[in-house]
C-alpha cells in the first residue's frame, strides 16, 4: 500500500497527467470538455488542447477535472 500512496502523491503534484492503456485513456486536471463524440474528443488542458481521435469512445468515469474514456484510440495530439 505504501507504493500506491507514494505514486499517487507523485502524480497529484503534477499540473496534469495523461495515462494511455490498451483501450482506455485517463486524463487528470483537464479544464473543459470542448468536444465529445464517439470518434473525437477535445479537452482544454492548462497549457494546450488535447485532441484524441479513434472510434467507439464512451466515458466510463467522469469527475471534477478527471475523465476515463474507453474506446479504440488511434491518435493523441497536443495543440498549442
Amino acid at each position: 500500500m505504501h507504493l500506491y500512496k507514494t505514486m499517487k502523491n507523485f502524480l497529484m503534484d503534477k499540473e496534469y497527467y495523461i495515462d494511455l492503456y490498451e483501450n482506455k485513456i485517463h486524463v487528470f486536471n483537464y479544464i473543459d470538455i470542448l468536444k465529445l463524440t464517439e470518434e473525437e474528443i477535445h479537452l482544454s488542458m492548462p497549457s494546450f488542447l488535447l485532441i484524441i481521435k479513434g472510434s467507439q469512445f464512451a466515458v466510463k468515469r467522469l469527475e471534477k477535472r478527471e475523465i476515463l474514456i474507453e474506446g479504440n484510440v488511434e491518435e493523441v495530439r497536443l495543440d498549442h
